[in-house]
């Protein structure tokens, strides 16, 4: 079944969900993302700092922070989570207090086109919503799945009313976020809305796209047009570097696959080494060797989708990297001596105007105060690309509470209020009630946590694959430093974008 040219459907939107080539390029049907979330309705202004860093990140009856409350047809509260103009798609949903029926409307129908139990839903166990598509790590539910519609979307729950993960008494709390896309009105001809029959459509697709997400996508296939080149492996030492450059097959090509090894596992070894890479003279990575590949403090074994860190001593980034000319991929350290070999997979593909390069900024490591609440700029991006993942290293003291109850803003395209605005750090990456335990999932991971109470090191990564975040001028990602006890934390963090050459941004060098 081949879909028709520019369709947006439950079946070309689960290819995406596996293909990381789409990401390195302008999307060819735009669209901008958007975020509906339980957020404390009091953020409104930074100004306002009270309201800026109010935390009831919650719905109750008292505080709804959500769309609206309606009477439901029988006599039950109908809680509104999502109102939205199409044409546009959900792509995902988490909770980390699922209850009652979700029900999920779409284009003015007044039968809901998905009618299932919140939290059965979301753990994967209502078709076709199936594990790894629907999932719980570390108490967080997850429901990564396309839903397209052409008008209008909206996404009800009949109860807020759940057990509460500590004392298993009910409560009646609701966290909640949906990621959404919208694509312009002119595109609503080309959208084929979700439905039974759209599944059924869709159902080749969907097996060999959750076979992807639970077993890994497979290594490169020898073909046409594809080579691999081998780097040698090589003593690195200060002052020494290695470094391999890649000329580009005639007319553009890209780096489908980066593998490098090393036997190396020193924490401050590993740290100290640095792996920067420059295409067509832009240098667009720079960061530490291991925190690139999705992990902090020394080395975490996981596996994701675009990245893998083996416990075989291989490092593995499948990001898609197009470049027009050349590639130089350099490994350099300022500490400890270490070996790396490896291998790039790179494959002909021409460098059109929709081709986008690939980009990877870290924030070193800072100490940061928790009182007064605060933002920490994690980055800011100008030029006209799309953000894609982010890696997120935390060091909490000993002896205080939890560190994570910050919030992500990320304000697009200079816009005086976030397009997502998020309900908690630990949210954003995929899990909820600040549990400290490690887990891997193809978009994201918790790759490193101390597994008993809040003390220790944490490192966790999440990659937008169905839900990048566009921007046509600039991103801004900020994340709120909101900590339960006044102490100081270390932190550090990575962005992973793709933008059109000769952007900029505000990451150290």
């Amino acid at each position: 079944m081949t879909p028709a040219p520019g369709e947006i459907s439950v079946v070309t939107l689960l290819r995406e969900m596996v293909d990381l080539d789409h990401l390195a390029r302008l999307p060819g049907e735009p669209f901008v993302a958007g975020q509906a979330a339980s957020t404390d309705r009091r953020s409104r202004r930074p100004e306002d700092a009270a309201g800026w860093f109010a935390n009831d990140d919650f719905v109750t009856d008292a505080e709804p922070n959500l769309v609206r409350i309606e009477d439901g047809p029988d006599g039950t509260k109908r809680y509104v989570l999502l109102d939205v103009a199409g044409p546009g798609a959900i792509v995902r949903i988490w909770s980390a207090t699922p209850a009652g029926t979700l029900r999920v409307y779409l284009d003015g129908e007044r039968r809901p086109a998905i009618e299932a139990p919140f939290a059965g839903l979301l753990s994967g166990q209502v078709a076709p919503f199936v594990a790894p598509l629907a999932h719980v790590t570390a108490r967080g539910y997850n429901l990564y799945f396309p839903i397209p519609y052409r008008t209008r979307c909206v996404v009800t729950v009949d109860s807020i009313v759940s057990a509460d993960p500590f004392s298993g008494r009910p409560t009646a709390k609701l966290y909640d976020q949906i990621g959404y896309r919208t694509y312009p009105s002119t595109l609503a001809g080309s959208v084929r809305p979700y439905t039974a029959a759209e599944v059924d459509r869709a159902r080749g697709t969907l097996g060999r796209v959750a076979a992807v997400l639970r077993d890994g996508p497979p290594p490169p296939a020898p073909r046409a047009g594809r080579a691999t080149v081998v780097i040698p492996t090589a003593a690195v030492s200060a002052g020494h570097p290695a470094n391999v450059v890649i000329p580009a097959p005639a007319g553009g090509g890209q780096i489908t696959e980066l593998r490098l090894v090393t036997s190396e596992r020193k924490p401050e070894t590993l740290a100290a080494a640095r792996l920067t890479i420059v295409f067509d003279g832009e240098q667009t990575v720079r960061a530490p060797l291991v925190v690139f590949f999705g992990t902090g403090y020394g080395w975490n074994p996981y596996t994701s989708l675009p990245m893998t860190v083996g416990a075989d001593g291989a490092l593995t980034c499948r990001f898609v990297m197009p470049f027009a000319k050349r590639a130089v991929i350099t490994v350099a350290t300022d500490g400890p001596g270490l070996t790396v070999g490896g291998s790039v997979v790179v494959d002909v593909r021409r460098f059109g105007a929709d081709a986008l390069l690939f980009h990877a900024g870290w924030r070193p490591r800072t100490v940061l105060a928790t009182r007064p609440p605060r933002d920490w700029r994690l980055g800011t991006i100008e030029g006209r690309g799309q953000q894609v993942g982010t890696v997120l290293d935390v060091e909490n003291p000993p002896s205080v509470a939890w560190w994570g109850e910050g919030d992500e803003k990320i304000f697009v395209d200079g816009e005086a209020f976030p397009s997502l605005f998020g309900t908690g750090t630990e949210d954003y990456f995929g899990f909820a009630w600040s549990t400290p335990e490690p887990f891997a999932h193809a978009y994201h991971a918790q790759t490193r946590a101390p597994g008993n109470g809040f003390a220790g090191l944490f490192s966790m990564n999440r990659f937008h694959v169905l839900d990048p975040i566009p921007f046509q001028r600039s991103l801004r990602f900020d994340l709120e430093i909101w900590h339960w006890s006044d102490t100081s934390i270390a932190a550090d963090a990575l962005l992973y974008w793709y933008a059109r050459p000769a952007g900029h941004d505000d990451f150290p060098r």
